[in-house]
C-alpha cells in the first residue's frame, strides 16, 4: 500500500512539475506593478518581468483593484423561462405561466405512486 501512495505522489509531482514548467506567461493579467528600474551588472538584462510599468500607488489603483472581482462575482445571467412567469402564487406553490407548460398535473402522495405494471 505504500508503495501505491508513493507512485501516486511522485506521478502527482511530476504532473505539477510539469505544468508549471509550461504554463503561459501570457495569459497572467496585465497589472501595474513595481516600477522595472536597474539592470543586471553582469549580463545588462532588466531585473524586473515587467519593464516600463508604473508604480502602483494612488487612488486609481485603489479604485481598480476594487472593482477587480466585479465581472466574477455579479450576476448576470438570463433565462428566458423567467419572462413566461406572468403570476407568482406564493411560496412552496406553482407559479402561473403563459405557455402550453403552464398545468401541471400533481400526483398526490400513494394515489397511484406505486403501481407496477405486470
Amino acid at each position: 500500500m505504500n508503495g501505491i501512495r508513493l507512485l501516486l505522489a511522485t506521478v502527482a509531482g511530476t504532473a505539477f512539475s510539469v505544468s508549471v514548467a509550461f504554463a503561459n506567461p501570457g495569459m497572467l493579467p496585465n497589472h501595474p506593478g513595481y516600477p522595472a528600474q536597474g539592470k543586471s551588472p553582469v549580463t545588462g538584462q532588466r531585473t524586473a518581468n515587467d519593464p516600463g510599468q508604473g508604480n502602483a500607488t494612488g487612488a486609481a489603483t485603489l479604485a481598480i483593484a476594487a472593482m477587480s472581482g466585479d465581472a466574477g462575482s455579479t450576476n448576470n445571467v438570463s433565462d428566458p423561462n423567467r419572462m413566461r412567469i406572468k403570476k407568482s402564487t406564493g411560496a412552496g406553490r406553482l407559479p402561473v405561466v403563459e405557455g402550453p407548460l403552464n398545468k401541471v398535473d400533481i400526483n398526490p402522495a400513494g394515489a397511484k405512486s406505486i403501481v407496477i405494471n405486470r
